[in-house]
């Protein structure tokens, strides 16, 4: 319980900064008040120590946590008050190869400054990990993470502590290039964190696995280098503080070698204060460690306190450290304690990262457990033999060469374990939505923990199981009685307020806007049985229809967008990164996915972003004909010069921005859609209109709204629309 001295406070002090950070006008007056909350806080438990021990802790762990989220707030608000959008001429400091990228911004227009910042694009800017930079760009504040875009960038050469690391990297990708198959995409993945390589496929395999954290190098790439290092002094004879200090150089060379991302960053940060305790010779808690890890990494980069990647990364090393013993124990009644140490290890980490993970995706791995135990032992192998040919290809190929080829053969196995275990039954099992799926993933957890603390962990954990069983059996019904309709090939997902409509054919998906929330759209794609989108088109940037794209990254093949700002081109850099194409849409674009084809009907020319420069989009059937026409938000404007432009009959329609009054009646009579589908939530505007739902009816079509029937499915077929609906009772 001593190691808890520490970690509440730091827990407190986090979701303080999490929950103001989107707000950066907040997070100065949040300071002050996170001071006097902490001053009045110890006050209080002075006065109330008299009474009980038990709440005076109680109010000195939240002062202490207030106390904490001051340094934090202020530290937030400072780096968004550095008004990098003022500067003519911006001083960079690069940390990675290509964009998007972290940079720390060293110079405003001559003046030295120290700020973390994304750079989202370069066009033509030969970017080297150390290397400075200087040029105009274009900055805005996103909460309190600076993101910009440069032009003309003039780039130096790497810095003496990073120029190295670049021929190292390149290396490693020259001597396994030559590997076959998904091993040799998945080999410089593994051991330096680069993923350029690792196919659309391969990726979706390996998050649908649960083994996508194998690619993202942070604590166990760490603990291995650090305990490699170590010890190899030690067999070397070095004492306590050479080990450390050699320890100590090759993480750092390490970070520098695989590019500082946040994961590394804390990782790092773990790595280097559990080395202070060695070399100091004070054995604190490890709970305690992390804790103080986590307090650093905040203070150094504020914008990792929103960051699922971080949480992720500190809630996984917190679950081994707290319940992976335990849970071996429990696992040892009935298996060998090998094998339930080897099960134990990914399944405390999936516990506790479980309402994370909930959030950003309404689904569970049912055999993460499973492919982690097998590719789990293969991890190390690959890291240590891929890290020794990256070391030596400067200086003797031949030898990186078959280095790489014997890291090959783990890596092809752990790509293999990804492929199988993708399609075992029920790889994916779908869960309730935020935020009911968040709330049962921590009571389970918090039933592990109640259970552990009372010396009955394996009730606890019994107890979490029969509540998973039955957060699983909820949210898979929908899924279940949609086998009533499995030939459905359109689907108006419900997303609240908002729009995003789907239609598959074969093994072809597309995807037209995504809804505001990442869980909401994410919950309806595990519904349908969807876990990859082959086309997805963001007709505008407004949240309700482009905010849920964050929980598609990496499950993309190519975006298509309208007209981008400063603004939402932090989205379309984010999805291109995770490994989508792009393209900004205009009249007369056509894409084919096997036998459908997607044509563009709007915007034409050059628009201005908004919902009259909405992409529209008409969706051919294999037979020839329009099944499909989505509107985006346009207007009645709008909405007349596309008829004037020209546009095709179609079976169902997208009823244009969620059934506002704003409706060209003439348009709706040319499409002659048997439905309309309305994407719509609780709202304060009206949507949708009397008059919106009654053009649709005499159009000759039937309008479905998603508020009153939920997600919609359709099957089209020669013998007209067949309707499937969410909620039990159907359509009206």
């Amino acid at each position: 319980m001593r190691d808890l001295r520490l970690a509440l406070p730091v827990a407190i002090a986090w979701a303080a900064l999490a929950a103001l950070s989107p707000h950066p006008a907040v997070l100065g007056p949040g300071a002050i008040a996170s001071g006097a909350s902490a001053a009045a806080g110890l006050l209080l438990a002075h006065l109330v120590a008299r009474r009980g021990e038990r709440p005076a802790a109680l109010l000195r762990t939240v002062a202490v946590g207030a106390a904490l989220a001051c340094p934090l707030l202020l530290g937030a608000d400072a780096a968004g008050s550095s008004a990098l959008d003022r500067c003519d001429a911006l001083g960079l400091l690069l940390l990675g190869e290509t964009a998007p990228t972290e940079v720390v911004v060293t110079g405003c227009d001559g003046a030295g400054t120290a700020r973390s910042a994304m750079l989202l694009r370069a066009p033509d800017a030969p970017l080297a990990i150390g290397a400075t930079a200087i040029g105009r760009c274009d900055a805005w504040l996103d909460g309190s993470r600076w993101l910009m875009v440069c032009d003309g960038l003039e780039v130096g050469e790497p810095a003496g502590w990073a120029s190295w690391a670049g021929t190292l990297r390149d290396g490693l990708l020259a001597s396994s290039a030559q590997l076959p198959g998904m091993g040799g995409e998945l080999l410089p993945g593994l051991t330096i964190g680069d993923e350029r390589r690792v196919s659309a496929t391969l990726r979706t395999a390996m998050l649908d696995s649960g083994l996508s954290h194998l690619t993202a190098v942070s604590g166990a790439n760490c603990v291995i280098v650090v305990g490699a290092a170590f010890q190899l002094a030690a067999a070397m004879g070095a004492r306590r503080r050479v080990r450390v200090a050699v320890a100590a150089a090759a993480l750092g060379g390490f970070v520098v070698l695989v590019t500082p991302e946040p994961s590394v960053v804390r990782a790092g940060a773990m790595a280097a204060i559990a080395l202070v305790g060695i070399v100091t010779g004070r054995r604190a808690g490890a709970v305690a460690l992390l804790s103080l890890a986590v307090l650093l990494v905040l203070a150094a980069q504020p914008h990792l306190a929103t960051s699922p990647g971080f949480a992720l990364s500190a809630f996984a090393t917190c679950g081994l450290i707290v319940h992976g013993r335990p849970i071996a124990e429990v696992l040892s009644r009935a298996l060998p304690m090998p094998i339930a140490a080897l099960v134990a290890v990914p399944l405390a980490a999936q516990l506790w990262c479980l309402p994370v993970l909930v959030g950003l995706d309404a689904s569970v791995s049912a055999v993460s457990v499973l492919a982690n135990l097998l590719a789990g032992p293969a991890a190390p192998i690959v890291t240590v033999v891929g890290l020794a040919a990256c070391l030596a290809s400067p200086l003797a190929p031949a030898v990186a060469a078959g280095l790489a080829w014997i890291a090959w053969l783990p890596a092809a196995w752990i790509a293999q374990v990804a492929m199988v275990a993708q399609q075992l039954p029920a790889a994916q099992v779908p869960w309730p939505v935020a935020p009911w799926g968040a709330l049962t993933a921590s009571a389970m957890l918090a039933a592990v923990l109640v259970g552990q603390a009372r010396g009955r962990i394996a009730r606890g954990v019994a107890i979490a199981g029969v509540l998973g069983l039955v957060a699983a059996g909820t949210a898979a019904w929908p899924s279940v009685r949609l086998g009533t309709l499995a030939d459905w090939s359109i689907a108006q997902c419900d997303v609240g307020q908002g729009s995003a409509t789907l239609m598959r054919h074969g093994a072809a998906t597309v995807l037209v806007d995504a809804g505001a929330e990442p869980s909401r759209i994410d919950g309806c794609l595990t519904t349908l049985g969807v876990r990859r989108v082959d086309l997805l088109v963001l007709t505008h940037f407004d949240v309700d229809h482009a905010g849920g794209a964050s929980a598609l990254l990496g499950r993309v093949g190519l975006l298509v967008h309208g007209p981008v700002d400063e603004r939402s081109e932090a989205l379309v850099a984010e999805l291109a990164a995770a490994g989508a194409m792009t393209h900004e849409a205009r009249r007369g674009d056509a894409w084919e996915l096997g036998e459908l084809r997607i044509e563009a009907l709007w915007p034409i020319g050059d628009e201005e972003p908004g919902n009259d420069a909405s992409v529209a989009v008409a969706i051919d059937a294999p037979d020839g004909g329009v099944e499909l026409v989505v509107l985006g938000d346009l207007g009645a404007q709008a909405q007349s010069r596309l008829l004037r432009a020209g546009v095709p009959g179609a079976s169902v329609v997208v009823v244009a921005h969620h059934g506002s009054a704003d409706q060209l009646p003439a348009l709706y009579r040319r499409i002659g859609a048997a439905v309309g589908l309305v994407g719509v939530g609780e709202n304060d505007y009206g949507h949708p209109t009397d008059a919106s739902l009654r053009l649709v009816r005499e159009a000759g079509g039937q309008p479905l709204r998603t508020d009153r029937l939920g997600t919609i499915a359709l099957a089209v077929d020669e013998g007209g629309v067949r309707v499937w609906s969410e909620r039990v009772g159907g359509p009206p």
